[in-house]
């Protein structure tokens, strides 16, 4: 159902059905837009980097809330998640959500490169332009990268379970409050990023990974525990 949706979405975007939602953002909820910035259109801010030099306190601070759905602090989670999913003999868990990730980025990849939507325009210095940074920006890997962050802090800390959901709701308004990313995008990232939970949930559970899992361990044995051993 969440493919489902995610494709129908897909088809609605490059239709132009959305344009009107998604440029009433680009007009009253992106400040920063507003004020004449036009986002970067390089690959290295928001990829590596939280913020430019350039950027205000108050919007720092929002990018740094967003920044562990970057690439390599959500890789770097996945990865540490899988370490000690693998120590407390629960490696299923792990690979499944780091092949989420690695599909997770594949699709964000696939969907800006192959996806066009309708021109959207800010204004800068009194003029109308056209963003052109957004005609790609479908869905947003940031939404993607940061459900599966937050499962793999849930993973291996439950506690911290209740907190991380607080974390993960203000993600998307804050992508948009950037100018990051528009609604649409924020929504077509939050389908895929939740499918890919899914399916990772059921790839955890079944026979194969379990096999696969086992392989692993009985060729690199958990520090502590055992095979379906409880962690404490």
């Amino acid at each position: 159902m969440l493919l489902v949706s995610f494709a129908l979405l897909t088809v609605l975007v490059e239709a132009g059905v959305c344009t009107r939602v998604d440029q009433f953002s680009l007009d009253h909820l992106m400040p920063t837009l507003q004020a004449g910035h036009v986002p970067s259109e390089t690959m290295i801010e928001g990829l590596y980097l939280p913020f430019s030099a350039a950027t205000g306190a108050w919007w720092k601070a929002v990018d740094l809330w967003t920044y562990p759905c970057s690439v390599a602090i959500s890789g770097l989670v996945v990865s540490v998640a899988c370490v000690v999913s693998w120590r407390r003999s629960r490696l299923e868990a792990g690979l499944a959500l780091a092949a989420a990730w690695v599909v997770g980025n594949g699709v964000e990849l696939a969907g800006k490169a192959v996806i066009r939507r309708p021109a959207l325009y800010g204004t800068a210095h009194g003029l109308r332009i056209h963003i052109t940074g957004f005609d790609d920006s479908f869905p947003s890997g940031h939404m993607i990268r940061g459900i599966l962050v937050a499962a793999a802090i849930g993973l291996v800390w439950p506690r911290a379970r209740f907190w991380l959901r607080a974390w993960f709701a203000l993600v998307g308004p804050f992508l948009v409050l950037s100018s990051a990313h528009t609604p649409s995008d924020v929504v077509g990232g939050l389908l895929m990023g939740l499918a890919l939970l899914g399916a990772g949930e059921a790839l955890a559970a079944s026979p194969a990974l379990e096999r696969a899992g086992g392989a692993v361990e009985a060729r690199f044995p958990p520090a502590r525990g055992r095979r379906g051993a409880t962690a404490p």
